[in-house]
């Protein structure tokens, strides 16, 4: 004879309802390009912030200047952690982050960006926009993944649902 599982098991046991590794990056790599960045300051105390990001050369790519405390935080401490979320999904990836001020990087960053935006720009527009992000502090921060955490909320909530 089955036994039933208590109401709380699968909030407990979240196990069953992580993504692979294929299905976090195909979330990673899926609009909309915004995550939350995540650092340790010198005291240290974590931080984060929300930030736009590209995938470039299989790394998350960010950008900052050089006067942000983060970039001046990853230059101490590389650890990071980034978190996206796609309705009831969400990953999240540690790894350690390279300050670059490649400028060939920077405009790389900034074409993959631009070409994310879920509006066309004008060729004005886009000349515009990019000008924005080409100052000359701009930096990439190149985040190579370590681990993968992942969740999927909606699979979780299926679970419960057949008991």
């Amino acid at each position: 004879m089955m036994s039933e599982k208590p109401a709380w098991w699968h909030r407990q046991h979240i196990e069953p309802y992580r993504l692979s590794d294929a299905e976090a990056w195909k979330l990673i790599e899926s609009p909309p390009f915004y995550c939350v960045f995540s650092w340790v300051t010198r005291e240290p105390a974590p931080v984060c912030c929300a930030m736009a990001y590209v995938v470039l050369d299989g790394r998350v790519l960010l950008t900052s200047t050089e006067n942000r405390d983060k970039v001046k935080a990853v230059r101490r401490n590389p650890a990071v952690s980034l978190c996206f979320h796609r309705g009831l999904r969400q990953v999240t990836l540690r790894g350690q982050a390279e300050v670059s001020s490649d400028a060939q990087l920077v405009q790389r960053w900034v074409a993959a960006h631009l070409d994310a935006w879920d509006r066309p720009l004008t060729p004005e527009q886009r000349e515009s926009e990019t000008r924005r992000f080409l100052s000359p502090d701009r930096v990439i921060l190149a985040v190579r993944a370590e681990k993968l955490r992942s969740f999927d909320g909606a699979e979780m909530f299926r679970a419960e649902s057949n008991g």
